[in-house]
């Protein structure tokens, strides 16, 4: 089987952490993490969850990989990533040529710094989707009272899955691939390995606490082009939990920021100064976002909950 070096790199790395013992310096690490991740197809909290609360030893973990993605899978896995770290692609390629967006849309895009984009998606992989949620978490969409039961893979809004096979198609179908190259400007890209959500409806004994706006961002590392995105699995009318966002924010970020040394900080300041706007859509509806737009869930207020899968890329 075709040796991928970087396998134990980052089990030992994360061991160290885990150990609290001196981490080994690796150049690019994060980088690297992040792209073999993608090529491997792995969550990052899944493979963190593992890692850190279950793994005895290295061998340990290559079975939790084997089990997880299969021997075919991880051989070809193996080879991509190694391909990659030789022949790392440059990022000044051509703009891709234009398939999805309009005009229009682009200006939308670059004004606002965000996007809404319908029917790229069939609705049967939403609907696959969503039923994959409920069988996981254990849903009646008739009975009301299984909504709220508690799940270890259910944290907050977000449901910790990331294997299922609809899921993956649609992370990688060739229109959500489409729609953010031409956002990205043909740059080499791959799909993460995002996570679901559910949200149910709010009630006195299950009161909403996910709605503070925020940016998923680490002050610490330079502030990228980022895109970040998700598509609803249902209808999400205005008062089902859409998500909000503050548009046009991206403009005046990168000088904004500047005055704060940590992100809670910037946080708190930005609360205080501007309100997002909530994007409503109908199934099959995807939403991509810039990082720098401040972005938040919100309460459902309706009869029946939300679903929503989460999508983005990195450049290779």
């Amino acid at each position: 089987m075709t040796e991928c070096t970087f396998l134990r790199v980052f089990f030992e790395v994360h061991q160290s952490k885990k150990q609290r013992d001196l981490t080994p310096e690796y150049p690019n690490f994060d980088r690297l993490e992040n792209i073999w991740l993608s090529i491997y197809g792995l969550g990052k909290y899944e493979t963190y969850h593992f890692i850190y609360a279950d793994c005895r030893h290295f061998n340990h973990f290559n079975q939790w990989l084997n089990q997880l993605k299969g021997n075919d899978f991880l051989e070809n896995a193996a080879i991509q990533f190694n391909n990659w770290l030789i022949e790392q692609p440059d990022s000044d390629r051509a703009p891709v040529q234009k398939q999805l967006l309009n005009e229009e849309q682009l200006q939308f895009w670059e004004q606002y710094g965000y996007l809404k984009i319908s029917d790229l998606i069939e609705p049967e992989l939403c609907d696959e989707v969503k039923e994959l949620i409920c069988t996981h978490l254990d849903i009646n969409l008739s009975n009301p009272y299984s909504w709220y039961t508690p799940h270890p893979d259910w944290q907050g809004l977000m449901v910790q899955i990331y294997q299922g096979i609809s899921q993956q198609a649609i992370r990688k179908h060739p229109n959500v691939h489409q729609l953010f190259s031409e956002l990205y400007a043909g740059q080499p890209i791959i799909a993460n390995t995002d996570k679901l959500s559910f949200n149910p409806p709010e009630t006195p004994y299950w009161p909403f606490k996910s709605g503070d706006l925020h940016w998923d961002i680490d002050l610490d590392k330079p502030i990228e082009y980022t895109i970040q995105g998700l598509i609803y699995l249902d209808d999400v009318p205005a008062d089902r939990g859409p998500l909000t966002l503050v548009p046009g924010v991206h403009h005046q970020f990168n000088e904004w920021i500047k005055s704060f040394k940590t992100l809670e900080d910037a946080h708190h300041v930005m609360r205080s100064q501007v309100q997002g706007i909530p994007v409503p859509g109908k199934k099959g509806d995807i939403i991509v976002w810039l990082n720098t737009l401040p972005h938040a869930a919100s309460a459902n207020h309706s009869p029946l909950p939300r679903f929503v899968q989460y999508l983005s890329f990195s450049k290779l």
